[in-house]
């Protein structure tokens, strides 16, 4: 398996990874604030683990790509709060075309007809798959969701800056995310039970899981590749919610779920071009 290929994969394994996340915070009582910090403890623990030292080295990028991360999460779990799963996560997922966009502001790296046509294909299977609770927003949890976009760009963004190391970021953005699990205390829905903790378990192994993969790839495909990429999660998603808890996908969710992955999956196998 050459170089870019192998980095696909390690996009579509952090994808993966990170698309439980649905299936186990719906199983939660728990505010999400609280959820947020209890999982990222965990991650950070796991992910300290795996690189075999809790040190990191602290330059420009790795700071701007910890604050990517941990801005992230926390306006991401606000957003759903606010607005509707479906806006939340549809307008989440803008996150490609701000990743070209920084890519062009900052690198020149115009973007090609091939990128354009990838991300357009993209949105329209998100968007289709989310068809059904598009309606009902909030305008405050809308723009928080829209601003988690361009955060979650600087994610896959900062992996380009001299200096940057992802697997420093990464474990950063979960330390410095840890700390809400301080809202437990005031949380109403907080309990000690033993079947809520191996569910929040489960959920810093997805994420420290994706973070991993993710840092993996970094050095192997370009940022807009793996931004690409990465919508596969809100197309698992849905899917492991009906496996596991019965929540029938929708016709268009089906649809907009096959125009994802059949894209994804032909993007990564064609042969990489530069720029890529």
């Amino acid at each position: 398996m050459n170089k870019s290929r192998l980095g696909a994969l390690q996009v579509a394994l952090a994808a993966i990874s990170w698309s439980f996340a649905g299936v186990f915070s719906k199983s939660l009582p728990w505010n999400s604030l609280t959820i947020n910090g209890v999982r990222s403890l965990i991650a950070a623990a796991l992910l300290a683990l795996s690189r075999g030292t809790p040190k990191v080295k602290l330059t420009r990028g790795t700071l701007l790509g910890a604050a990517g991360v941990t801005l992230t999460s926390i306006l991401f779990m606000s957003a759903t709060k606010l607005t509707t799963s479906a806006n939340a996560i549809v307008l989440q997922y803008a996150m490609p075309v701000f990743v070209i966009l920084f890519s062009w502001a900052f690198y020149g790296q115009r973007p090609t007809a091939r990128h354009l046509v990838i991300t357009l294909c993209i949105m329209v299977g998100v968007v289709l798959c989310s068809w059904g609770g598009l309606s009902a927003g909030n305008p405050l949890g809308d723009a928080l969701a829209l601003l988690s976009a361009v955060t979650y760009a600087l994610v896959f963004f900062c992996a380009r800056i001299p200096g940057a190391d992802p697997r420093d970021y990464s474990y950063l953005g979960m330390i410095f995310s840890a700390p809400f699990a301080l809202c437990g205390f005031f949380d109403p829905g907080m309990s000690l039970e033993p079947v809520h903790w191996l569910i929040a378990l489960g959920l810093g192994v997805c994420l420290a899981g994706g973070y991993f993969f993710i840092s993996l790839s970094m050095s192997k495909v370009s940022p807009i590749s793996a931004a690409l990429l990465a919508n596969l999660e809100p197309i698992l998603n849905p899917f492991w919610v009906f496996i596991f808890l019965g929540e029938r996908p929708g016709a268009l969710t089906i649809v907009g779920a096959a125009i994802v992955l059949v894209t994804a999956t032909v993007y990564a196998l064609l042969p990489a071009r530069e720029g890529d």
